[in-house]
């Protein structure tokens, strides 16, 4: 496995996946205002939420079949999606860090709007349930990582 796939399959485990996770949540509420304009409605706000969600799930899935990824990291993303399917928890988890990130950047000195305070909490709330019961559910085999053999190999 090449250094670049390495990296794209590290960035969703452990630290990293919720560094990214965090950031992207950081990112919402000023985003999300360039797009709705200064009319605040909720509605908008869901619906720019229902379209990150699906973005972030159809992109990768593009990518993966327009880049010639190697088969090694193919297949730690293919196992990660059968987890997915089996586990409900293992993608809610990924919410908890989004939450996190609003969180961070309604205390680091930007208000929320309404619909973004709920978003927060439900992306706390959702996330974090989903985060205590995957936890529970991994004492079984963990997500997909990196073989300690492809490390070593240049």
């Amino acid at each position: 496995m090449r250094n670049f796939e390495r990296y794209l399959v590290g960035l969703d485990t452990g630290a990293s996946g919720a560094v990214c996770r965090v950031a992207l949540g950081l990112c919402i509420p000023p985003v999300f205002r360039a797009l709705s304009g200064p009319a605040h409605r909720s509605w908008v706000d869901l619906a720019l939420f229902l379209a990150l969600l699906i973005g972030v799930r159809l992109i990768p899935a593009v990518l993966r079949k327009l880049l010639p990824f190697s088969a090694e990291a193919k297949n730690i993303w293919s196992d990660r999606r059968q987890i997915a399917k089996l586990h409900d928890s293992y993608q809610w988890q990924k919410l908890f860090w989004v939450g996190v990130g609003l969180l961070l950047y309604a205390a680091v000195g930007g208000r929320l709007r309404t619909s973004e305070t709920a978003l927060t909490v439900i992306c706390l709330i959702g996330g974090g349930a989903g985060l205590l019961i995957w936890r529970r559910i991994n004492a079984a085999p963990p997500a997909p990582q990196i073989k300690a053999s492809a490390l070593h190999q240049s």
